[in-house]
């Protein structure tokens, strides 16, 4: 069975496999805390990219991220694996990217590559049964998950993100963001790019329209031209807990409601509460 430890989830102990607390929310060693720009190799290894086929032209493009949980589960928004176009369908998650054009991904001044990256198949989707995308309840519960038709082996490249039961983020709270999303060049990065923002106050979110819920969903960004952006939804809002090599990076929230002029105009996005959904998700997982 699943279970919260010290708030973290838990995995069950399977042959030799470690606890899950043991090995998620650790990276490689990086720039993963100033400034933003282009993300060093590896230092988000829970970043997946969502990948979907274009029916009539048969091409494959990603407009979606989300974060490895599990060795077979990946946490997105709902909006982007629910009520999808017809001519567009989820394909595959790709696990272990950071430059699309590129494969396998090097670092050019430290003279190592990472591993090949991974794509697996899903198996099934899991939508919150009260996820609302429009109307009066605005990306309500915007929170699916997605099962990987087989497990995938963790590397240097390939981690899981923690989990962590509660959590109440101050105001100016900072974060760590990350994504393949649209950039201030108005295209989609071929890179995986990060940033810091901070969490704002909700009315600043409620002006854009007054079906928010503070109990389940946060506000942050919007300042500093480091944002979230079109593109990045599903994608985690990240927060840092302990120092040293006793640190671990968690998942605090799911990009959710953005916008088109992205981190420019001192309108912050909104983002699912991941405490506020961990007995969802822990309910919904399977070994």
């Amino acid at each position: 069975m699943w279970e919260l430890k010290d708030g973290l989830v838990c995995c069950p102990k399977l042959g030799n496999e470690l606890p899950f607390t043991s090995i998620c929310g650790h990276s490689a060693a990086g720039d993963r805390i100033v400034g933003g720009g282009e993300a060093d190799l590896n230092v988000f290894p829970w970043m997946a990219m969502l990948l979907y086929q274009n029916h009539a032209t048969s091409e494959i493009n990603t407009y979606c991220a989300g974060s490895l949980i599990t060795n077979r589960y990946v946490l997105t928004a709902a909006h982007c694996v629910h009520n999808m176009p017809s001519d567009l369908s989820l394909h595959s998650v790709r696990l272990g990217e950071h430059n699309i054009s590129s494969d396998p991904d090097c670092h050019v001044k430290r003279k190592f590559c990472a591993p090949p990256h991974v794509e697996v198949d899903v198996e099934y989707v899991v939508v919150h049964v009260d996820f609302l995308r429009g109307g009066r309840k605005m990306n309500q519960n915007d929170i699916a998950l997605l099962r990987l038709q087989m497990p995938v082996r963790y590397s240097r490249a390939i981690k899981p993100i923690c989990l962590w039961g509660s959590h109440d983020f101050k105001t100016n709270s900072t974060f760590q963001v990350a994504g393949w999303g649209r950039t201030e060049t108005d295209r989609f990065s071929q890179v995986l790019m990060k940033g810091l923002i901070k969490k704002r106050e909700f009315g600043r979110c409620s002006e854009r329209t007054s079906d928010l819920n503070s109990g389940f969903q946060m506000c942050a960004g919007g300042l500093d031209g480091s944002d979230t952006c079109v593109g990045d939804s599903g994608s985690p809002l990240m927060a840092t807990m302990g120092q040293s090599y006793e640190e671990y990076i968690y998942i605090a929230g799911i990009t959710s409601i953005g916008n088109t002029n992205c981190g420019m105009t001192g309108v912050p996005a909104v983002y699912i509460k991941i405490s506020a959904f961990i007995d969802w998700i822990t309910f919904n997982l399977r070994p």
